[in-house]
């Protein structure tokens, strides 16, 4: 017997509303069984908090090199835009699952911030696999994206 599994992608259109498309997948065998899996793309959870001072964005990253991450803040709209890349330490390798939960692939976070923010006032660290990104909050001061270093 062999099963097929869609993995359904949704994504937004100004003027439609919701939308539902399909990600590109790979198939994977588990014995008999056959299941496909996403190739590109997938989304590492994300937590936004403000204290007085600062605008916080804290995202889970493990196994992935923070030195690959690339930062940059969109300061006339708004948003941070995250992107990275998880490998496969054993891709290629014949191996046989019994579960699979961990994504690989590249991923693209767009996160609309609640506020403006400094942008040169911003840090980002790496700690026990997750990506802390540290936002002052300012008045607006122009268009100009900045790219934000991981320490």
């Amino acid at each position: 017997m062999s099963f097929t599994f869609l993995i359904p992608k949704s994504h937004r259109s100004s003027s439609e509303g919701p939308r539902i498309g399909w990600r590109s997948v790979s198939t994977l065998s588990f014995g008999s069984l056959s299941l496909r899996r996403p190739e590109t793309g997938f989304s590492p959870p994300v937590d936004v908090y403000e204290t007085e001072t600062e605008v916080v964005v804290r995202m889970e990253i493990a196994g992935i090199d923070p030195t690959t991450v690339d930062i940059v803040i969109m300061q006339d709209t708004q948003l941070l835009v995250i992107r990275g890349r998880r490998s496969d330490p054993a891709a290629g390798q014949p191996r046989k699952y019994h579960n699979m939960e961990i994504e690989c692939g590249e991923f693209s976070r767009q996160i609309r911030l609640p506020r403006d923010v400094d942008r040169e006032g911003t840090s980002a660290h790496y700690e026990d696999g997750f990506l802390v990104v540290t936002l002052l909050k300012s008045a607006p001061d122009g268009p100009m994206p900045r790219s934000v270093p991981i320490e």
